[in-house]
């Protein structure tokens, strides 16, 4: 098994976990589901416990608050960051970001989906002291107006997500049905479709301007184009790839710590390895297969090693080819955070000539799909792949 070298950046994911801003009704949710709980995830547990009822307390209000405003906002066609996690999703949706037409869930709308626009104010200040630096799975940093991931406020809105693998990693069959969504029951599917219609529509009324397209990135979504253009018949879609081996080893180190820090579960690496091949597959097959409903000129495709050379020209080609405004704005705005990239360290694993020839078996398809090169095993022992 890959093993990443020992970080000494010190970074911790703090006193957070991803259940933290959930709400009572679907804490108890999720403890009828019967999570298996290992005595390291009890802490997390009991603590989410004893926020659930503030945060539902806090929930109802900012609903009697907000509600018929937030019901009667207009929404553009959202752009979706899609791809499998850890090739490059992250580096493109802070990139894109920068273009002021977009908007996008900070980390008040990521921990605190339900309430964040009554207490963003005030929690925005508390929580930013406890905060890591950087995120626990990499050296990525961590800042409370940077774009985070929606489906983590998906998972807390109805827990109808393939996230409550994190503390499920031992039952699939509690979340393997909420990847592509169409198994979802009658009364599933019109749930989850008004809850993210309806989080959508609070980011949108917080930026207060109804001209602006939404920007969401998460991995997850790579499984639902159809689900999502039906919603959305004019969206966007940006599919990243990266090198197969560098996904690999990453993957599982991401799995290995987000398990850690916020799972309830006993950790089996096996299985999390095992698991993650097998997702990995998934994907690629869902998403060649998908890719060929999306109508002309609204699905583009960028290769990590490309937008790390050239992120300029990548991203000029990615407004280029899905009609797309600013982009002299977003030049310009980008350039101060692709100089503090020129110092980001990425995390760093060994792997020998067996840990490779194994991926490659696995993961042939990607190999081909992408034209990413087998390298020669000689070449690969005992060499460093970054994450």
């Amino acid at each position: 098994m890959t093993k990443p070298e020992q970080n000494n950046s010190g970074s911790t994911q703090g006193p957070f976990c991803v259940w933290s801003g959930i709400g009572i009704t679907n804490f108890i949710k999720l403890m009828r589901l019967r999570p298996t709980i290992r005595p390291s995830g009890l802490f997390r547990l009991i603590t989410s416990a004893l926020f659930s009822i503030p945060n539902s307390c806090s929930s109802v209000l900012e609903d009697l608050i907000f509600s018929r405003k937030v019901n009667r906002t207009k929404l553009e066609p959202p752009v979706f960051i899609i791809g499998h996690w850890r090739s490059g999703t992250t580096l493109l949706h802070n990139l894109m970001s920068m273009d002021k037409q977009f908007i996008y869930p900070n980390m008040g709308a990521m921990l605190f989906p339900s309430q964040f626009l009554l207490t963003e104010p005030v929690l925005k200040h508390v929580v930013k002291h406890l905060l890591p630096k950087q995120r626990p799975m990499d050296n990525m940093p961590v800042n409370w107006d940077l774009p985070q991931e929606d489906e983590t406020s998906i998972l807390l809105l109805h827990l109808m997500s393939p996230y409550l693998a994190i503390g499920f990693s031992d039952q699939p069959e509690v979340y393997d049905r909420f990847y592509e969504l169409d198994q979802l029951t009658p009364k599933e599917e019109a749930t989850w479709k008004s809850t993210f219609l309806y989080f959508l529509k609070k980011l949108a009324y917080k930026a207060g301007d109804a001209n602006k397209h939404i920007l969401l990135k998460s991995p997850t979504h790579t499984f639902r184009i159809p689900f999502l253009l039906k919603m959305f018949p004019d969206a966007r879609f940006v599919y990243i790839y990266r090198d197969p081996y560098k996904v690999y080893n990453s993957t599982l180190h991401l799995r290995r710590t987000m398990f850690g820090d916020n799972g309830f579960a006993p950790l089996k690496m096996e299985k999390l390895e095992e698991d993650m091949a097998d997702i990995y597959l998934n994907h690629l097959d869902v998403y060649d297969r998908d890719r060929k409903t999306v109508p002309e000129g609204q699905l583009h495709e960028v290769r990590f090693e490309e937008l790390e050379a050239d992120p300029v020209g990548e991203l000029r080609k990615v407004y280029e080819r899905l009609n797309l405004s600013g982009f002299d704005d977003l030049e310009k705005n980008m350039q101060p955070y692709l100089k503090d990239q020129k110092s980001y360290k990425k995390n760093k694993y060994e792997m020998d000539a067996a840990q490779e020839k194994k991926i490659y078996e696995r993961w042939q398809k990607a190999f081909e799909m992408f034209g990413y090169d087998r390298l020669p095993s000689e070449a690969l022992v005992k060499a460093r792949v970054a994450s």
